[in-house]
């Protein structure tokens, strides 16, 4: 029996103004702008580089007996899940919005509710169609006690990345991150800030084209221990999925959606067998400053959990990664025993509207109209 898997809207949209007073060495800009994902339930309208390796990972979990199902489950599961990643390697565009939030806990040198936002959007150059990145991070601090409070401004940030057709790196940075609000100026849980220009502006920087060379899933597992010290990893949730035992259970769901097929699958990782995981430990380390660091169960007794749902073709649609960790945290030049507890969603959309550039494109011309 297919199950409905429900939709869950992205994005309230913040008005982008233009000023030209100039703060903290930069020129002023304006609010973020944030943007509706319109047709993140849409079926994408792009192909799917991993189809056809997605299709038989999924034809396997299928045609498995019953008492294979649960061994074949965790194969697949983790196979779709690294398909679904590396997909953006290679497809034409997409673009992605991302919410964390989480605690940070220091013990007796304090603890942090922080949210962070990412919104990223790729158009991969081509024949027709000159490549682009988008993409922007903002942290807030919610709530703080202790070292947290003290360093806050270490814990917040707003940087934005734009890279033009003409391979030229322009970027941004934005102080005052607050919550929006929408057309009607109630309050929203989007954040958004006011942003300057930064000291990356025109310099070179690589196109953005896709990968020539496509992975097979050996491959993938090299290419995701090789990056995994660098902070460029491609597979997201800061774990070689692909690693031997490191999927301790998975179920598979089919559903439907925009009249196609969507899976959605469960993963819980063996928090033991990640921590232990050179490649994993790495990623974890990396992405959150901390050291010694690694997965434990949380206070239910789970360990970190995937959940993820593709579209039948491969191409992700949305995930969420509920993890708790523990380690050795650096605030300056300091760093704290603590451990963090974070629940992060991300939703994708594939659409021509979604992935429009005219209003970026117009941001960016005001933004060198006003340097100068």
């Amino acid at each position: 029996m297919k199950s409905k898997i429900l939709k869950i809207c992205a994005l309230c949209a913040v008005p982008f103004v233009v000023a030209t007073a100039s703060a903290c060495g930069g020129t002023q800009i304006g609010e973020n702008k944030s943007y509706y994902l319109q047709d993140d339930g849409l079926y994408p309208a792009v192909a799917a580089p991993y189809e056809e390796e997605s299709r038989a990972a999924i034809s396997r979990w299928e045609s498995a007996s019953a008492s294979e199902r649960d061994d074949v489950a965790k194969e697949v599961a983790a196979e779709l899940y690294a398909y679904a990643c590396y997909n953006e390697e290679y497809a034409d565009k997409y673009v992605y919005f991302s919410s964390q939030t989480g605690s940070t806990d220091l013990g007796s040198s304090g603890s942090g509710d922080v949210t962070t936002q990412n919104y990223k959007l790729i158009i991969h150059q081509g024949a027709n169609t000159p490549g682009y990145k988008y993409h922007y991070t903002l942290k807030k601090v919610n709530e703080a006690t202790g070292t947290i409070n003290t360093f806050r401004n270490l814990f917040e940030s707003a940087r934005l990345r734009f890279v033009e057709d003409t391979n030229k790196l322009y970027r941004f940075e934005g102080d005052n991150i607050r919550y929006g609000t929408d057309e009607s100026g109630a309050d929203t849980d989007i954040l958004t800030c006011d942003w300057e220009t930064g000291s990356d502006w025109g310099t070179d920087d690589p196109p953005i084209v896709k990968r020539e060379d496509k992975l097979d899933l050996a491959g993938i597992e090299s290419d995701i221990i090789a990056l995994s010290e660098d902070g460029e990893a491609v597979i997201h949730g800061n774990v070689n999925i692909l690693a031997d035992n490191i999927v301790k259970s998975a179920t598979i769901t089919e559903g439907e959606f925009d009249g196609h097929a969507v899976y959605e699958i469960v993963m819980e990782l063996d928090p033991e067998v990640a921590s232990a995981d050179p490649a994993s430990a790495a990623m974890l380390a990396n992405a959150n400053s901390a050291e010694e660091c690694g997965w434990v169960n949380d206070e239910e007794g789970n360990g970190p959990t995937i959940t993820f749902q593709i579209w039948d073709n491969g191409l992700m649609k949305y995930y969420k990664i509920d993890e708790t960790w523990e380690g050795r945290i650096k605030v300056a030049i300091l760093s704290y025993s603590g451990g963090a507890d974070t629940e992060t969603e991300v939703w994708y959309s594939y659409s021509d509207r979604d992935t429009d550039m005219e209003d970026k494109l117009a941001m960016l011309e005001d933004a060198k109209t006003a340097r100068g």
